[in-house]
């Protein structure tokens, strides 16, 4: 019992260490990536969003409890001072409250989902089942694990059957992406960093890169896609928000077809053939897996987990 005890207090400090200092590196990072002009590819901002969060994570569970669970004696009496217990208290705050954010947008996403069962007419598609709703602007993505297609009625009449298809395209390439999720991931992330105005700039940053990558493999280079899609995101626009649907799905599962601040920009890059290529799917994610993966197996590899046994001893028998 003093074993685990131990293992949760000292691997709540660990996490608020690692986590502070990653903050500041994806700080430094992210500020200057926004301030970068050129499209930087919406994997590399998740990855420096997610930074604090991920690193703090894999330190604790794969780096230093294995370590203390191998070299920690399991009758040992150690009493923590205020400066651990105060850390592990921040840390069990960061995990207590991303776990609420989880909870709420969890709870939220399941309301909307019995609403769209109760209230949404299923459209079977030559591609994928969509649902039309009455009072939804637009087209969307909503959910999490099992995201749906939803179309608003207003934008279903508004539509041809050629922009239609190219919004729809547009929103399987959301959910092949799997861009809900990673929005919910960063909504969730228990850290230091979402606190900051550059987390909220890398984020805004992310959903552009995010859009203008759904429009590159829903046109696929075609230059009369591109057009027609500018055409559909134009129309959308003019219909406005209806109802009050938007307001129940929560903005953290549900990406929309038609962002206002973004449409600008998108219909630019649309007719003016500007649009970037579709970008490779996973690169960042299998580089930041593959660095993880060699991160831990250096450590052992190395005798780095006895170090990093020894200085916790130190830290513990040393700090007030």
């Amino acid at each position: 019992m003093r074993l685990v005890l131990s293992s949760v207090l000292l691997g709540l400090a660990w996490f608020v260490a690692v986590n502070a200092a990653a903050t500041l590196a994806a700080w430094g990072l992210g500020r200057l990536v926004t301030r970068r002009p050129r499209p930087v590819g919406a994997s590399w901002l998740l990855m420096v969003r997610l930074l604090p969060a991920a690193a703090s994570s894999f330190f604790v569970l794969a780096v230093f409890l294995p370590a203390h669970w191998r070299f920690e004696p399991a009758d040992s009496d150690e009493t923590f001072g205020v400066v651990l217990g105060t850390a592990a208290a921040l840390g069990l705050y960061l995990v207590l409250d991303a776990s609420w954010r989880a909870l709420r947008a969890a709870l939220a996403g399941h309301r909307f989902a019995a609403l769209v069962r109760r209230t949404a007419r299923l459209e079977a598609g030559d591609v994928v089942e969509s649902f039309v709703l009455n009072g939804l602007p637009g087209v969307s993505l909503a959910g999490i694990w099992r995201p749906r297609i939803l179309i608003g009625s207003e934008a279903r009449a508004a539509l041809t059957p050629s922009e239609l298809d190219l919004a729809i395209s547009h929103e399987i390439a959301h959910r092949r992406s799997l861009d809900n999720l990673k929005r919910f991931l960063m909504y969730c992330a228990p850290d230091f960093f979402g606190r900051t105005a550059v987390a909220r700039q890398l984020e805004e940053r992310w959903q552009a890169e995010a859009e203008c990558e759904a429009d590159a493999h829903a046109v696929r280079g075609d230059g009369h896609r591109a057009v027609v899609l500018a055409t559909a995101l134009v129309k959308v626009a003019r219909l406005g928000c209806v109802g009050n649907l938007h307001a129940i799905s929560p903005a953290w599962t549900s990406s929309a077809f038609h962002v206002p601040t973004l449409l600008e920009m998108r219909v630019r890059r649309l007719v003016s053939g500007s649009a970037p290529p579709p970008a490779a799917a996973g690169t960042a994610g299998w580089s930041g897996a593959a660095t993880s993966a060699g991160i831990a197996t250096g450590v052992w590899m190395l005798g780095l987990s006895d170090a990093l046994h020894v200085v916790t001893e130190v830290l513990v028998t040393r700090l007030p």
